[in-house]
């Protein structure tokens, strides 16, 4: 006798699949150490030999994040996520599948456990290839990349560039000069911005735009990046009012889906350009009520690729100072969308997805 829990689980899962168009979802599980992993691929690139085999050398990137002790939130945001990485990699140019492995957050992190999510990397051969992402440190990259050949930025002292959110910020500053001239009208020395988590990339985009001497206003649930901030000369404000600063920008650089029918009628923002992925919980519907608003948004996909483009730059050998020269793409890509937009009379989300979504 069949049983019906378990056939109906595989069908909701197959339902998933095809309602998003995603390729795989795998649910591991590793006894010895309880790890609860779900790793989400949406699109693989077909790489195909003169003989018509696939390649070898397929592969999908996304990062590994510690978030999440619902597994049903955790494949959520495994599944979004790996369409942003789809999303970037046709931005960038390459042909390289996306993907995203959320760990489940339900217990303390140590060495064998944090080498058991490095087994499950090694497992896959090169197809699976990652960086460490929201909820770890470069120390638990080290203990995870101690067991696979396929950890992106690690630290410098592990022969990697170092964490991408530099990058990321550095072709952030590059999407909001083109923001300012061709949808403010201003340059970006004259705007201010509200940065909502000042986490490796917000921080790292606060430093840029102190330098530019533009008015920063930011919040952090944590205090040591309140105080550093402070020090370069961001006014800091409360987690529960950040998204809520009259300012040109508004960058969340925290967690996705920050900004919903909830938080929607008390914005005071002209843009929301933000460093993390996925700040709106329904895209398209959220982005047509901030136009009726006057508020537009800036794809994140297009925005915060920096970040995997220095990844991509690490794996063929080169240099920070390559990486960082690269992020102008983000620029490029900006320009491209919002052209592409007027001539086609949409919106700026719908641009960017008409060109780089598959």
């Amino acid at each position: 006798m069949k049983n019906r829990l378990y056939n109906k689980t595989a069908k909701d899962v197959f339902e998933i699949m095809k309602k998003e168009g995603c390729r795989q979802i795998t649910f591991h599980y590793n006894p010895k150490t309880d790890l609860k992993l779900v790793w989400v691929i949406d699109s693989i690139p077909e790489k195909r030999e003169k003989s018509g085999k696939l390649s070898n050398d397929v592969s999908a990137s996304g990062g590994t994040r510690f978030a999440h002790k619902d597994a049903d939130v955790a494949l959520q945001d495994a599944l979004k996520l790996a369409r942003a990485m789809t999303r970037k990699a046709n931005v960038l140019g390459v042909k390289e599948g996306g993907c995203k492995a959320v760990v489940l957050a339900d217990q303390k992190k140590n060495a064998v456990f944090l080498q058991s999510i490095g087994d499950f990397i090694q497992m896959h051969k090169g197809l699976f290839k990652t960086a460490i992402d929201l909820g770890f440190v470069m120390e638990d990259g080290k203990q995870i990349a101690s067991k696979t050949d396929y950890v992106d930025s690690l630290s410098h002292l592990e022969k990697g560039l170092g964490s991408t959110g530099e990058n990321t910020a550095e072709g952030m500053i590059y999407g909001f000069e083109v923001v300012c001239k061709e949808l403010l009208n201003k340059p970006l020395q004259e705007c201010s911005v509200a940065i909502q988590g000042l986490g490796a990339v917000g921080f790292s985009l606060a430093q840029r735009l102190i330098k530019k001497g533009c008015e920063v206003i930011a919040a952090d649930v944590v205090k040591l990046n309140c105080e550093k901030a402070r020090k370069i000369g961001v006014k800091i404000v409360s987690p529960d009012k950040i998204l809520f600063q009259k300012v040109d920008i508004l960058s969340p650089c925290a967690l996705g889906a920050v900004i919903n029918k909830k938080i929607l009628p008390k914005l005071k923002c002209k843009v929301i350009a933000g460093g993390a992925n996925n700040p709106l919980e329904k895209e398209f519907d959220n982005e047509k009520d901030l136009l009726k608003m006057g508020i537009m948004y800036i794809p994140d996909f297009v925005l915060n690729c920096g970040g995997f483009l220095q990844a991509l730059v690490e794996r063929e050998g080169k240099t920070v100072q390559e990486a960082r020269k690269k992020s102008g793409i983000v620029g490029k890509r900006l320009k491209q969308i919002i052209r592409h937009s007027k001539k086609k009379k949409i919106t700026l989300l719908k641009s960017a997805t008409e060109l780089f979504d598959r």
